[in-house]
């Protein structure tokens, strides 16, 4: 291989365009035209709605939309994923800034560009060191509660433009009390109009998730509004949204606003990233590919970064822009560089066809977006099988209504590592039974029973660590005392146990010496190569006798009987 070919399979691993640049067929194009278009159309309402969402200038939403279609298209190892602004992550955004900008418009825009760098910069951080394994702990019940609870929050907030009424309160529940409050003061047009575009919404969803609804309620509003006269009837509308391209600005913050910021940009890191290789990998694994974790988390991190740097706001793959893109024949990234090129063009002549568009048509779309949110089938799973699950996904939705989005998350977070730290230092164990022609089993609790006269073989079901070894030791003084017959040998059944940590290499210490001066001795069963070599290091295999491993209980057992005679 010539140095030429190392330096171009070089580029091509960082900037994977390269790649699908130089293998590009001609019969592709008018697939990827067509997707890119249809991708375009669909994103405008979409996306000046988020920005509305997060107390934005509705252009805002554009900008958030146009840079990083671009910088996906060269750097992201997926041929189908178009990234742009996601409902989930602009609600996270939105609560992280509302409290900070305090309903000052400009303040939000500069914290919503701050909050993408931020965002941006922790994924390219995060690249090298695999951050990604992090999203292993958000857990499904936890973000099946996340998102019903970010569902709720998001349908809330929009509830004010659909009756039409001003309302003060930002928290859920004294929202919804405020709500109920001016309910006779609704505006019957604003409201008749928005309550019929959401039927619209959910009816064309049902018929087709392949229809584009939000661009057909957008375009029905207009439809209605200009036949009706609904503009001189106090039906408000979204108004001028200025026309031009983003330019590049570093967004005006102080340090107060970089500290209060921050902390809300590490949990929206970890959803952007963990959304987009969802994503990634579905359609990966659909068109006969592979994706880079590590590539998408670059590629993430550098459209946030160029995001933040273009006035818009934190982007992430787009479940919804990318089954459009694949069901409408995208082929490559191609499609992405046509619908940024199309949007562009939008975005310097065509933004006054928004002026006329009724805001309860943006609070329609929002609503609707949140129903697509919540899901009812993994719910009712949840709920039928797993109790425990169904619990902490109930508590984490309450979180996230009663205290916010993103402490909400943290608090599912949290009561799910202490819901596995539970099952770890109280793990399950059993006293093991003769079952006849079968060997020795788990056969339930059987407290006081032995595995045959004078034996115990117990099984431990977890790594001995430091939160668990008190337990073990207390469990095992438990059995024993609880035997009706005081057992000659001792027998751990070790092949769950994978690790033992210093912690609980001391307590199998004590607890050696506690049985020999019982009369007792421990025995191990089961122990694997790995489990051998870390009680040879600690020496505790010296402490027991050479013929105190067995590779079975069944061995065990037959070695004791013929000891005991």
């Amino acid at each position: 291989m010539n140095q030429n070919t190392t330096r171009t399979a070089s580029i091509e691993r960082f900037i994977p365009a390269v790649a699908w640049i130089r293998a590009y067929r001609r019969e592709w194009f008018v697939r990827d035209l067509f997707a890119g278009l249809s991708v375009c159309l669909v994103m405008i309402p979409s996306v000046i709605a988020y920005a509305q969402l997060m107390g934005l200038p509705p252009e805002r939403g554009l900008y958030a939309a146009l840079v990083p279609l671009i910088i996906y298209a060269l750097f992201g190892s997926s041929r189908q994923v178009i990234v742009g602004p996601d409902i989930a992550i602009s609600l996270l955004t939105a609560s992280a800034i509302a409290a900070v900008a305090a309903g000052d418009s400009a303040h939000a825009a500069n914290l919503a560009a701050l909050t993408a760098l931020l965002t941006g910069v922790l994924l390219l951080v995060g690249a090298p060191f695999k951050i990604g394994a992090v999203a292993d702990f958000l857990s499904k019940p936890v973000l099946i509660g996340y998102m019903s609870g970010a569902a709720l929050v998001l349908m809330c907030s929009q509830l004010d433009k659909l009756l039409g009424v001003s309302i003060r309160s930002r928290d859920f529940f004294p929202r919804v009390v405020e709500l109920a409050g001016q309910l006779p003061d609704a505006h019957t047009p604003t409201l008749s109009l928005g309550v019929g575009l959401l039927i619209v919404a959910i009816v064309l969803r049902r018929l087709s998730r392949k229809i584009p609804a939000a661009l057909i309620v957008c375009l029905l509003a207009v439809a209605v509004s200009f036949a009706l006269g609904l503009e001189q009837k106090g039906v408000a509308v979204v108004g001028i949204v200025r026309g031009g391209l983003p330019l590049l600005a570093l967004p005006h913050v102080s340090w107060d606003d970089f500290n209060r910021m921050l902390p809300a940009a590490f949990g929206i890191a970890l959803l952007t990233y963990t959304e987009g290789i969802l994503l990634a990998r579905a359609f990966a694994t659909k068109n006969g590919y592979e994706i880079s974790a590590n590539q998408e988390l670059l590629a993430l991190g550098v459209s946030d970064v160029a995001a933040g740097l273009f006035q818009g706001f934190v982007v992430t793959g787009s479940q919804a822009r990318t089954t459009l893109n694949d069901n409408s024949g995208g082929k490559t990234q191609v499609a992405s560089l046509v619908a940024a090129a199309a949007l562009a063009l939008f975005i310097v002549f065509f933004t006054g066809l928004m002026a006329h568009l009724p805001a309860v048509a943006l609070a329609a779309i929002l609503i609707y977006a949140a129903t697509t949110l919540i899901e009812f089938q993994d719910l009712k799973r949840i709920y039928r099988y797993y109790p425990r699950s169904a619990a902490l996904s109930a508590l984490t939705t309450l979180g996230v209504l009663a205290v916010g989005v993103v402490p909400g998350i943290l608090a599912g977070v949290a009561l799910s590592l202490l819901g596995l730290l539970k099952s770890i230092s109280h793990p399950h164990d059993a006293i093991l039974s003769h079952v006849a022609g079968h060997g020795f089993h788990d056969m339930g609790k059987t407290e006081g029973a032995q595995t045959i006269p004078g034996l115990i073989a117990y099984r431990f079901y977890a790594p001995l660590l430091f939160c668990n070894a008190g337990h073990f030791v207390a469990r095992v003084r438990e059995i024993i005392s609880a035997s009706k017959k005081s057992p000659k040998w001792f027998l751990l059944d070790a092949q769950a146990i994978t690790d033992i940590d210093v912690t609980a290499a001391e307590a199998l210490h004590g607890l050696n010496q506690e049985l020999r001066q019982k009369g007792i001795e421990l025995k191990i069963a089961h122990a694997n190569p790995p489990l051998r070599a870390i009680l040879q290091r600690i020496g505790f295999a010296d402490e027991l006798t050479p013929d105190s491993f067995f590779d079975s209980v069944h061995h065990c057992v037959d070695t004791f009987r013929k000891t005991a005679g």
